[in-house]
């Protein structure tokens, strides 16, 4: 009970706009304060305990309260999953407002893979913590980004259907799902080749839990020697998707991996290069990033 009010007192004053200490040393010492009665009986912190050095945000420790901040705050909104790990910086060529994009990704069974696209004209590579590889229109609800999803075991691409590819695409933890998953999916078509290329409906949440229906590109390879799909996912609202079809099928038919090499490192979050650069990553139960 003690603990309890040690949190529930330190989590008020990280709201006070009056209170001068620091919001994450506010969230270290109420984790803290929790974890030192288990550690004094224990004798040690238990296999499996988070403590202080196990949260990286106060969505981590307290998601009940910062999901009432308020819908349109960045701090009310878990960061999106996409599965993707990132060996080093995503880049960019050519014009700001069209690049030529290219990220080095982590996959499943010992492969690092080079995953590329060309951006139309007004869709800029979008940078930040809040994203791994995207890109969106400056004009409108409309973008695309990269999404890997792990096979299952001894499973190739070929031998899973649509409605599994677009399961991570569509779950809480993904990009469509920061106010519930995603209903209402059916898919239109589907293009069964060396890539996949699945056209989809479906109804996105908003804050108040309202639906709004919207559209989906979605282009699926699998690497040579990976236990993954890689996929470009595009998308807009419904309303808008006649107009941005174009562009989003000429990004998709750019899409391509083109080079595989062999790796040790894990696809896990920690071994993101942003995990030390910029401050961690947060752990998601989601394919293998955990």
């Amino acid at each position: 009970m003690t603990s309890l009010v040690a949190i529930c007192a330190a989590l008020q004053a990280a709201f006070d706009p009056i209170a001068s200490l620091n919001r994450r040393a506010v969230l270290q010492s109420a984790i803290s304060s929790a974890a030192l009665p288990l550690i004094a009986n224990a004798g040690g912190v238990p296999e499996g305990m988070k403590t202080s050095e196990s949260y990286s945000s106060l969505q981590q420790i307290a998601p009940e309260i910062t999901g009432t901040l308020g819908a349109g705050t960045m701090s009310s909104r878990s960061r999106p999953s996409t599965g993707v790990v990132l060996l080093e910086e995503v880049q960019e060529a050519g014009k700001k407002s069209e690049p030529a994009v290219s990220a080095e990704l982590v996959l499943d069974g010992g492969v690092a893979a080079t995953a590329t696209f060309q951006a139309d004209a007004g869709y800029p590579l979008i940078r930040g913590m809040f994203y791994d590889v995207e890109v969106r229109s400056s004009k409108g609800a409309d973008g695309a980004f990269l999404q890997v999803a792990a096979l299952p075991e001894g499973k190739s691409m070929a031998d899973v259907n649509d409605q599994y590819l677009l399961k991570s695409v569509f779950s809480t933890e993904g990009r469509f799902g920061a106010y519930g998953a995603p209903v209402d999916i059916k898919v239109m078509s589907s293009d069964k080749g060396a890539k996949r290329l699945i056209d989809v409906t479906f109804n996105a949440l908003s804050p108040g839990q309202a639906e709004v229906p919207r559209r989906a590109l979605v282009a699926a390879i699998q690497p040579e020697g990976s236990a993954n799909v890689v996929m470009f996912v595009g998308g807009s609202t419904a309303s808008q998707w006649k107009k941005i079809e174009p562009s989003m099928r000429k990004m998709a038919s750019s899409f391509t991996i083109s080079r595989v090499r062999p790796t040790n490192i894990k696809r896990k979050a920690k071994n993101d290069f942003r995990f030390e650069d910029q401050g961690g990553l947060t752990e998601k139960v989601v394919d293998s990033v955990f």
